[in-house]
């Protein structure tokens, strides 16, 4: 065990308390919990795989503002559905993957014996786990997000500034200045979307969610391949609700059977907003609610789940 692991299992226990006795009970506890989670979001970030995958999807996003295949408006809307597309999969990425890492290496490494056995409840090391995992994405993503507003202003100042050169050296009519003028404005509300940030939000809490089915596995199951197996595995049936809902809505038996399955598609905005369509902050609003619901009912199984594991 390294000294940052010590470092957490002691930070977990006040000074001095000794060891849980067999079946003593142990209150619940926000700083053990939070001690846990800032544990594993710093060895979350200290793996090699994190930081290629952050690092890449920070290049990829970034290479969006460099394409000029398209026309003004499209140039923007293929910036948008890109660097969405790209914020979503490498985001999918470290959720799974940073998640499925999580209690097998515990196990592997033996740390999780040293830790359960200080007055740790297991639902608190559980907490803490997935709470660490939700920084992580949450941090990700808002790297993701910052480089992907820095793209898109840094498009927006170059068609802007190519806009201004062109018509510089022509004099023009009023009605053209007036195009000119409306052209800007149109690039300027197509860079700065506030829909954009709509986006972001479903895209944290899916996720989120995706999380919680990872750890949800994770906690019956040693293999870390299994885990991302599996996690893909709903992350491809949730994609597909909506148009199973459409072809076999009218059978009980099946509507049954995809209430069990997340609709992850719901969470998807990306062609709306290529769309130009409006998206209200209710639709948002009840995404977000389908979607901490759904994700309190995984971490509530995983709870279960996990309480009656032999460790």
């Amino acid at each position: 065990m390294n000294a940052e692991q010590e470092n957490m299992t002691e930070s977990t226990q006040p000074s001095g308390a000794p060891a849980a006795r067999e079946g003593e009970w142990v209150g619940f506890s926000l700083s053990r919990v939070w001690a846990i989670a800032e544990t594993t979001f710093t060895e979350a970030v200290r793996q090699k795989v994190y930081n290629i995958l952050i690092v890449f999807a920070l290049i990829v996003i970034a290479s969006a503002s460099f394409f000029s295949q398209f026309g003004t408006e499209e140039q923007l809307k293929f910036m948008k559905d890109f660097c969405l597309g790209a914020v979503s999969v490498f985001g999918t990425m470290i959720a799974i993957i940073g998640t499925a890492l999580l209690l097998p290496s515990e196990v592997e490494n033996r740390t999780i014996y040293t830790i359960l056995s200080k007055p740790v409840r297991r639902f608190e090391f559980l907490l803490g786990k997935y709470m660490g995992s939700v920084l992580l994405i949450f941090v990700s993503l808002l790297l993701m997000s910052i480089m992907f507003g820095a793209a898109l202003a840094f498009k927006e100042q170059r068609m802007v500034s190519a806009l201004h050169q062109q018509s510089s050296g022509v004099p023009l009519t009023e009605e053209q200045k007036q195009e000119v003028h409306a052209t800007v404005r149109q690039i300027r509300a197509e860079a700065f979307d506030p829909d954009l940030v709509k986006a972001a939000l479903l895209i944290l809490v899916k996720l989120a969610l995706l999380a919680a089915i990872t750890l949800l596995v994770s906690t019956f199951s040693t293999s870390m391949i299994f885990n991302v197996i599996v996690a893909v595995m709903v992350l491809i049936a949730g994609h597909l609700v909506g148009s199973a809902r459409e072809m076999w809505g009218d059978s009980a038996v099946v509507r049954w059977l995809l209430a069990i399955v997340p609709d992850l598609g719901s969470f998807n905005v990306a062609d709306d907003i290529v769309l130009g369509n409006p998206i209200s902050w209710v639709h948002v609003a009840k995404v977000v609610v389908y979607g901490l619901g759904y994700l309190a009912c995984v971490v509530a199984a995983a709870h279960f789940i996990f309480s009656d594991r032999e460790i």
